[in-house]
């Protein structure tokens, strides 16, 4: 194995939203970091996945030229993609078949393996790239994005994740609530940038909070919903941003302080669209501190959708082998 910095791993992650690649040198260096957010029509509220498959082809596209200048001078040592959502047998999603045939190409071209790995493993590791936990084998990740609101127990040895699922949402996830609030409010989706920069604005004290249904870390969200939909009119759009933001972090912190003391956790890491919002980082980061629980949250390219994860665990398969 040579370790000088023109060896390099490439990791593609084809999510529901966003079309990335990345690469990293062999000491974890991100030498590249691109990624294109898939286009959704205005007052919609989401994508198909044939209509996200279909960009996903042509945005790998335009990013296989850009990358092909900027690597030039690099050599490809391996190549890894999310090939599924979660680390389970029974996991798909068709837009994740994009990145992984892309992958098997890109390696195949290059002569350089293939490794293989899922959306929520990639959000991990990039979510723990800028951060130093105490204890890296056995951790609580929460999962905030479009389509997941998951709270996680990790444990990892070497490059091999051991993930339960500990709480979540039983219905639908933070992102999907924050996006249909905001549309309703007029904001083009995705619209988790929008609803935190009012929240943020808004000086106006909650007087009342909205009923929340959390139990042993399992949450309901469309009762948020429907609580705010009823409400919407009757007051700013930067208050309705706040009281949503607000909400959300009281059932995480109601959730995250039963379960680190069922497993006798003591740190959580964030990963997920969602993680990046500052009102509600702000909140966990403070109420958490108060019960001794150290919280890890990572740059937005990082805790967004990104390739920066695959790439990760791609260098330590390398590694390893």
């Amino acid at each position: 194995m040579r370790l000088n910095q023109n060896n390099i791993i490439i990791g593609i992650d084809t999510s529901c939203y966003t079309t990335s690649i990345a690469a990293i040198s062999l000491d974890k260096k991100v030498i590249f970091n691109k990624k294109i957010m898939l286009k959704v029509k205005d007052n919609s509220k989401g994508l198909r996945q044939s209509e996200a498959v279909f960009q996903h082809v042509n945005n790998l596209g335009e990013i296989s030229s850009d990358i092909s200048s900027i690597l030039k001078n690099y050599n490809i040592c391996g190549v890894c993609a999310s090939v599924k959502p979660r680390p389970l047998k029974e996991s798909y999603m068709p837009v994740f078949t994009v990145g992984s045939n892309f992958g098997k190409l890109f390696s195949s071209l290059n002569k350089c393996p293939f490794y293989e790995t899922s959306h929520q493993e990639n959000h991990i590791e990039a979510s723990l790239l800028t951060n130093k936990i105490k204890n890296e084998k056995q951790f609580l990740s929460v999962h905030m994005s479009g389509g997941t609101t998951e709270i996680l127990l990790v444990s990892k040895e070497g490059s091999k994740y051991k993930i339960d699922i500990v709480g979540k949402s039983n219905d639908i996830s933070f992102g999907q609530l924050i996006d249909r609030i905001g549309v309703n409010l007029g904001y083009k989706f995705p619209c988790g940038k929008y609803v935190d920069e009012e929240a943020l604005k808004c000086n106006e004290k909650i007087e009342s909070g909205l009923k929340t249904s959390v139990k042993e870390g399992y949450m309901n969200l469309s009762g948020i919903e429907n609580q705010l939909n009823k409400i919407i009119n009757n007051h700013s759009k930067e208050y309705i941003c706040k009281l949503l933001l607000d909400t959300i972090s009281r059932n995480l912190i109601k959730s995250i302080l039963y379960i680190s003391k069922k497993y006798n956790i003591e740190e959580v890491v964030f990963a997920g669209g969602v993680s990046a919002s500052k009102y509600i980082s702000m909140k966990l980061k403070r109420e958490l501190k108060k019960n001794n629980i150290i919280s890890h949250f990572t740059e937005p390219e990082y805790s967004t959708d990104n390739g920066v994860g695959c790439a990760v665990i791609g260098l330590e398969k390398f590694i390893s082998e």
